[in-house]
């Protein structure tokens, strides 16, 4: 930008407005709903987490490598969840704000693949650790 220059604000010819900016506000109780998702999908990758310290701290029993693995998965469950969390709550927020159709989301046959694996590896811990 030249000295003197002015920055591009969002009314000016091919200045790009944010997401958070187009469109008009909602209404704020589906803004709120939408946000009480996003920290539904915060929780539960706080609780897989506290999952996979509890595998890891908690279960000497298991060898330390399937522990570990189980622990590894759990953490990419996390950050996995918190991701689709947060792409949703901002494509929902995006739609809301365009006054769009909100869409379909294409991840719970992903999700339940996942946590069908996840119950297949706790399934193969205990039986490596029953007595």
């Amino acid at each position: 930008m030249a000295t003197g220059e002015r920055p591009p604000t969002p009314e000016s010819p091919g200045a790009e407005v944010p997401w958070q900016e187009q469109g008009e506000e909602p209404d704020y109780r589906a803004t709120l709903a939408n946000e009480r998702t996003f920290l539904a999908w915060t929780r539960t990758s706080l609780a897989l987490l506290a999952g996979s310290l509890a595998v890891v701290q908690l279960g000497q029993a298991t060898p330390t490598a399937l522990r570990l693995a189980l622990a590894a998965y759990l953490i990419a469950l996390a950050v996995g969840t918190v991701l689709v969390g947060y792409r949703r709550w901002r494509s929902v927020q995006h739609r809301m704000r365009l006054r769009q159709p909100l869409g379909r989301a294409g991840y719970q046959p992903l999700i339940a693949l996942a946590m069908l694996v996840l119950a297949v590896l706790i399934c193969v811990s205990a039986a490596v650790t029953a007595p």
